[in-house]
Order: C-alpha cells, then structure tokens, then sequence
C-alpha cells in the first residue's frame, strides 16, 4: 500500500496570493504547497483523500486516471470545492442529454449508482446543501459528477470499511468547533502483519478515544500524516508542538507533518522538530531506530 501526498498547504495554498514573504518567494519545491488532499494505492485500487480546488492539476500533475472511490474529511472549501472535477471519473449526462439517442450513445451513461464518496452523515448534508445541482436532473449543457455518498458514522475498529484487501477507519476529531474525520488506511502484508497509514488533517483536538482508535484501526502504523499548520497556537488546528504531542501518543514509525502555512520554510521546520524533538522521549527513540519526524510536501510517497 502506498500513499501519496498530492497536497500539503494550508487553505491559501502556498505560495499566498499577493505575498512576498520568504517562504512563497522560495525557490525551493518543498515550500510550493497546493490544498491538502492525497491517494492510497493498493493494488488495482485507487482512493482519494479529499477533492479540494486543486484537484484537477493534482490529477494532471500525478497522473491520475481512475478512482474506485472517494473520502472526505470535511466539507470546508479548500477539501471539497474540487467536487465537479470528478465528473472525468464518474461522468452523467444530464436527463436532456440521455434523451438524445446520438448523445448517449457518443457518451453513455455511467452503469450503477455512482463514485462512491465516504464521509459522515453530517459532511453528506453540507453537500447535498452545496452543490445541490449535482444530485437532480438538469438542462442539456453539460454533465455533473454521478457520486453515490455513503455515510460513515457506523464504522470503525471493530466494523471497518471492507475495499480490496483494504480496511479502512474514520476517525473523529474537532477543528475548531468543526467536527472533522481522519482515516487510518491499513492491509495484511504478505507475512500476516497489519500494517497501516493514519491521515490526521484539519484537527486541534483529538480524543484519548480517537487515538486508541487509529492505534487499533492501524495495526503496525508505517506513516502518521498530521496537521501541523504552524509553530505558533491556531483556533482550529494543531501547531508543530500539539502534533509532535499527538505523534508522540500514536508512535507511528514515520510522522509528516501536513496542512503548513507560509510563515517557516521547509528546512526552518525541520530545524524545529530537531530542535524540540527531544522533548518527545518516545519520537526520540523511533527516529534513533530508523525512524523519522518531518514537514511532509507535495509529491511525497509513503510506503507502508
């Protein structure tokens, strides 16, 4: 199983419109940051981690050509407003156009109910609310995304999502007063051992419940990709120190952090984690048997 990292900016993304700080002048290609989102590969199976305003370059960049289903965090614009782009992977036409016989035949109809798209019960009513259109009939002009939403809210550790030899857990977190979910992404190697990929974004808190939760759901956990918007406190997510607190309870052999902000460069935020690390006892010990603590960035590949 492996995942890849096709965002790892904040809201803005980085570089930041109309901003001539150090970091969005970088020449560095670890400080170019597009809105988070990521896809797990596992075998003939491709999933993606969040639809935000990028997505179609992320699709182009990394080549993306299929998706057998979609999980969505939360329904904030910069992981969700990418929605229409998945039409290429699921496309309907409109109810005018399938009336057409020369049009469906030219560009049939999707078969079945849809790209599935796991999220919360919650997040399926703020999509239904916001992008309305995609989910009744409508005038000859254009097709709309066909997505079949699921709800998530009954799985978990003990009844996990079943894809492809893939388990997949939802995990529940705050961001703010935003409830959001992570997803532990977790297989049986070829020696019998769970092993698995927690994706933690978009959080300021996660419960005692919820970490024992992706220790569970993960098994063996290769990757920890964690929000870790900045060094300084934020509302709604984790600075570098509350992620490096949530790495240090979840021990996960590598720990990335993700959603960054414009104000430290990519070797100053290492050059934080190395200076702070050894106030994480347990981390500290990980990265002295191989493992590591790090700013993650876009492109980065994480095999588990």
């Amino acid at each position: 199983m492996k995942m890849t990292l096709m965002g790892t900016g904040t809201s803005h993304g980085v570089p930041v419109i109309a901003c001539d700080c150090e970091v969005c002048k970088s020449t560095d290609q670890h400080d170019k940051r597009l809105r988070c989102s990521a896809l797990v590969e596992h075998e003939d199976k491709k999933f993606l981690i969040d639809v935000g305003p990028d997505f179609r370059e992320q699709a182009l960049k990394f080549n993306l050509r299929h998706l057998d289903a979609v999980f969505i965090t939360h329904s904030h614009a910069d992981h969700l407003h990418g929605i229409d782009d998945l039409r290429i992977f699921s496309h309907k036409n409109s109810a005018a156009m399938c009336r057409e016989q020369e049009i469906l035949q030219k560009y049939p109809e999707t078969s079945g109910e849809g790209l599935p798209l796991y999220t919360t019960e919650r997040t399926k009513g703020y999509i239904h609310e916001r992008f309305p259109y995609i989910f009744v009939d409508h005038d000859k002009g254009g097709g709309i995304p066909k997505l079949n939403l699921i709800g998530m809210d009954s799985n978990n550790s003990q009844n996990p999502l079943k894809i492809g030899g893939v388990e997949i857990v939802p995990v529940s977190m705050l961001h703010g007063n935003h409830h959001t979910i992570g997803f532990v992404f977790s297989y049986i190697d070829s020696s019998n051992i769970k092993k698995g990929i927690a994706y933690l974004t978009d959080c300021n808190f996660i419960s005692d419940q919820s970490i024992a939760e992706v220790k569970k759901a993960g098994g063996q956990i290769e990757h920890l990709v964690i929000d870790a918007l900045r060094e300084r406190e934020h509302s709604s997510h984790c600075n570098f120190s509350q992620a490096l607190a949530y790495a240090e309870q979840i021990c996960a052999k590598h720990t990335w952090f993700t959603h960054i902000t414009h104000e430290k460069k990519h070797s100053k935020i290492q050059n934080y984690i190395n200076e702070h690390l050894p106030e994480f006892p347990k981390l500290s010990q990980i990265v002295k048997n191989g493992g590591s603590v790090a700013p993650s960035y876009d492109g980065l590949i994480l095999e588990a």
